[in-house]
């Protein structure tokens, strides 16, 4: 676990004690700083009671002693959704710092020395930061150097353990980069942009404008990589290379003149071929983006060679990403859970054919236009979730749709239904929605999918 004196003495509220809150509250208390607690999940602190962990009073508590307040990612700081503790500190003009602005603190006391031996890779985006970072760390390890990962792929900051020399790899979230202030990474990375969060940030224009905050501390000693497929990259890149003299690296599927430009099997730099996709877990051309995100850093840090390539083609993809549960000549079953907006559906439904999809949940916008196109390799859609709206209502004028409200029915039937199929089929669980519906998160509904699947 981190921890610093840097903290010691100063007063400082947790607002939620989700994972992050709860590493952050720890390492706090070890190291020296008074802290304070609020959470509105009563069943939270019923579980901390044994560490006498409690909320603070809100009619008695002196907030002007606070010298900063950290909410989780979870919490809404922005507008009218904000929480009632955040509208209270800012007209107190109390600090409100992100759990990334507290790892910059700690980084910021460390000696020179160890300064320049720490690096820290920031990576976000809408769809791939998890693969993006899984890869970085996974060639960074064969090229033996010392990594942490933390960030939202599961491991919050400060529980990871203590680098002296090496590398922090970080994924991080909009959420996160809502409250951020002075987070100042050495390599920032945005693997993409679509719509997601729109509930949370209000519009696309804002939910981008969060992202690109990893961008706007440069100094000449930093250096961003970023896609510029969509209209608000490509014009973020053109007004920032404008602007300041940082090194900013390109990606593109589109504009062969980008840094890097990608297919879906080869890699070029410069107009240069220097990478042509050879691992299987690393299929489609939204893998050949992650891959071209990575070999990017490691040009920035002189080391793309032998060692890091091999890396790259013998890493095993992550669970619920187009995971591969059974394959043969007969029939590829395939848990792509990890698929919480419409767009990210988008590779799985381009990568097979004679697909027999599940979908649906919570859908994170209405608009339902961007799969219409991919639905040519489709052969049936079973939608899931408590509400078949968006899903069923949009598709059954196209495709033969039909609505089974649960998981383990749309199982039995797509199966059933495709063994009447002479040719190779797909049996696709891409969500295409968030989870909360019917499953906590979109692990467990992948393992859902994956026991119904060994059960059948």
């Amino acid at each position: 676990m981190i921890t610093s004196s840097i903290f010691k003495n100063k007063q400082i509220l947790i607002l939620g004690l989700g994972q992050t809150g709860l590493n952050l509250y720890k390492s706090l208390q070890m190291s020296g700083a008074r802290v304070y607690v609020f959470d509105d999940n009563k069943g939270v602190l019923a579980s901390l009671k044994k560490d006498k962990v409690s909320n603070i009073d809100l009619k008695k508590f002196n907030f002007n002693t606070l010298d900063y307040c950290i909410p989780s990612p979870g919490i809404p700081t922005k507008g009218k959704i904000s929480h009632p503790i955040i509208k209270i500190l800012k007209k107190k003009n109390i600090k409100i710092l992100s759990e990334l602005d507290m790892f910059q603190l700690y980084l910021n006391s460390k000696s020179d020395k160890h300064k320049n031996n720490i690096k820290v890779i920031a990576v976000t985006g809408t769809n791939g930061k998890s693969t993006v970072v899984s890869l970085i760390n996974h060639t960074l390890k064969a090229l033996e150097f010392k990594t942490s990962l933390v960030g939202n792929i599961g491991k919050s900051i400060f529980q990871s353990h203590k680098i002296n020399k090496g590398f922090y790899i970080i994924e991080v979230s909009s959420y996160q980069l809502e409250t951020t202030k002075i987070f100042k990474p050495n390599f920032s990375i945005l693997t993409n942009l679509s719509n997601d969060h729109i509930k949370r940030h209000g519009t696309l224009k804002e939910y981008a404008k969060q992202k690109f905050k990893l961008f706007k501390s440069f100094s000449d000693n930093d250096y961003g990589i970023m896609s510029i497929d969509h209209k608000l990259t490509k014009n973020f890149v053109s007004h920032i290379k404008n602007n300041k003299s940082q090194k900013l690296i390109t990606i593109s599927s589109i504009d062969k003149k980008s840094n890097l430009y990608f297919d879906k099997n080869s890699i070029f730099k410069d107009n240069k071929l220097i990478y042509r996709s050879k691992n299987p877990y690393l299929f489609g051309l939204h893998n050949q983006e992650n891959i071209s995100n990575v070999l990017a850093l490691l040009d920035l840090i002189n080391l793309r060679n032998s060692i890091s390539i091999k890396a790259i083609n013998n890493f095993i993809g992550l669970p619920h990403r187009q995971e591969i549960i059974k394959s043969n000549k007969k029939i590829i079953i395939i848990n792509d859970s990890k698929a919480t907006n419409f767009e990210s559906t988008l590779p799985a439904l381009q990568n097979y054919k004679n697909i027999y999809w599940i979908c649906g949940g919570i859908a994170k916008t209405k608009d339902i236009s961007v799969v219409i196109p991919h639905l040519k390799n489709v052969r049936k859609v079973y939608v899931i979730g408590t509400t078949k709206n968006v899903f069923y209502d949009s598709f059954k004028e196209h495709i033969d749709t039909v609505y089974v409200k649960y998981l383990s029915k749309a199982i039995s039937e797509a199966l059933k239904d495709s063994k009447k199929n002479k040719n190779k089929v797909t049996i696709l669980f891409s969500p295409a929605a968030a989870s909360f519906d019917q499953y906590k998160n979109f692990e467990t509904r992948g393992n859902s999918f994956k026991y119904h699947i060994n059960n059948n």
